[in-house]
């Protein structure tokens, strides 16, 4: 069974502008160059990103490279990514992410990059339009919706319990919800994954209102937390709690300008892409993930 899982529609772009006369090149997907290219692009896409999941290389689709006055070569490609179980916080390698598998929802997305490669690979502008189809295995998770109250209640049900065991000395606070699932396990199980971001309410303090805890300034202390809890209407039954937080120091970076837009889901069925026009182009897929029948 097909069915759409989720749908991405990010855009951020950077202004950029070069004077200059554009004599197209013949390059190739499975060109070492441009493969690099994709590569270090890719880092500075992640490094740029401030919310959701590290992207992945899955493949470069397309790639048509531009010869500027001075002979420096823009390269415009077409990368297919798939989201990683690592969160942007973490501002770990997309390399040394896993890439979510079938069972994690994955998400399927489509990056057009501008890049410059004279000495350095240089990323002057990117989107994101994208849209994720997975093959539904039965046993599965199956994604929720992240305004769902259930949804709310598991990640405040797993903060506080985070807040209660964790030998930090300040208490968290949530900063967003990133993905949430169902599972019908001995009954509905909801799993979820989300940000925390540590206040200035200490936890030596008695009696804190933590209506009142506000985030700490300047190098602020971040985490990505998985948790999850087992629904029972029988209130003589324990609900178990389980959660997991790993903590990062925020390093202070400089963000590309640009704006993020979320986009609903599409209520026809997307156009088809454009075929690839460089030579050995769409380049080999990394992954599959029940995305044959896209044949992307």
């Amino acid at each position: 069974m097909w069915k759409m899982r989720q749908f991405l529609g990010l855009v951020l772009v950077c202004l950029y502008v070069q004077w200059g006369r554009a004599s197209p090149a013949i390059v190739g997907c499975q060109e070492q160059t441009v493969m690099q290219a994709a590569d270090e692009a890719l880092d500075q896409i992640n490094t740029h990103r401030t919310e959701g999941y590290i992207f992945s290389l899955n493949r470069v689709y397309d790639v048509r490279q531009e010869e500027k006055e001075g002979g420096e070569k823009h390269l415009h490609l077409t990368m297919d990514v798939l989201e990683t179980k690592c969160h942007v916080i973490s501002r770990r390698n997309w390399k040394s992410c896993e890439v979510k598998d079938i069972k994690d929802v994955p998400v399927f997305g489509t990056c057009e990059a501008l890049v410059t490669t004279q000495i350095n690979v240089t990323l002057h502008n990117f989107s994101f339009p994208a849209v994720a189809i997975v093959e539904i295995c039965p046993d599965c998770p199956t994604a929720e919706s992240l305004g769902e109250p259930i949804v709310a209640e598991t990640a405040n049900l797993s903060l506080q319990k985070f807040n209660k065991e964790s030998a930090m000395t300040s208490y968290f606070a949530l900063l967003n919800i990133t993905a949430a699932s169902m599972q019908w396990v001995i009954g509905p199980a909801y799993f979820v994954e989300f940000t925390i971001q540590e206040t200035d309410c200490a936890k030596a303090s008695a009696d804190v209102d933590f209506t009142q805890c506000q985030p700490k300034d300047g190098m602020s202390t971040k985490g990505f937390c998985t948790g999850s809890h087992i629904t029972d209407d029988d209130p003589e039954i324990k609900i178990p709690i389980e959660v997991n937080c790993t903590i990062y120091k925020q390093p202070v970076t400089q963000t590309v300008p640009g704006s993020v837009l979320v986009v609903p889901p599409p209520r026809i069925p997307m156009p088809p892409r454009a075929v690839a026009a460089a030579n050995s182009c769409p380049g080999k897929k990394r992954h599959s993930l029940g995305l044959r029948a896209l044949r992307l």
